[in-house]
């Protein structure tokens, strides 16, 4: 595998109906909170589909970050089911829109993963979602670690 910086010439299948298979790692730059320790792994199958193309496969990728409740680092794994569509006439129009990822014959890898993932990432990253978070009181983990009155009682 090696990473992705270039856009990948998807022309064969859109004009000769050849399929792609598309197998490398795409490093990520960071999201917010998130950070991305090393590349996605992405793995794709490239099809003709009417004039357009079919984008089938995975995405694994691991998101780190801290704990939204208390601070501690979070590691998690992502695997992502790939199904979309696109037509390269409506890559065109609209630099923001659902077919950015595909103008004419190119096909930008590195952005259709960073789209994906940020899509799929959650609102917070928590250690548990039982994670009681920091104490007000004294700063240490409500997991038992604190021993304050809780002030909700």
């Amino acid at each position: 595998m090696r990473d992705t910086r270039a856009n990948i010439d998807v022309g064969g299948v859109l004009h000769a109906g050849r399929e792609l298979d598309v197998r490398d790692a795409v490093s990520l730059p960071d999201f917010a909170s998130f950070r991305f320790p090393s590349p996605a792994d992405v793995a794709l199958r490239v099809r003709r589909v009417g004039r357009g193309i079919e984008l089938t496969g995975t995405i694994d990728a691991v998101v780190e970050g801290e704990c939204a409740r208390c601070l501690e680092d979070v590691r998690l794994p992502l695997h992502l089911d790939v199904d979309e569509r696109f037509d390269p006439d409506l890559g065109r129009e609209d630099p923001l829109g659902e077919n950015n990822v595909l103008v004419g014959d190119s096909l930008d890898l590195a952005d259709l993963t960073r789209q994906t993932i940020d899509s799929a990432l959650p609102m917070a990253l928590l250690c548990d979602e039982r994670c009681g978070g920091l104490c007000a009181q004294c700063g240490l983990k409500r997991d038992g670690s604190c021993s304050c009155p809780d002030p909700e009682k």
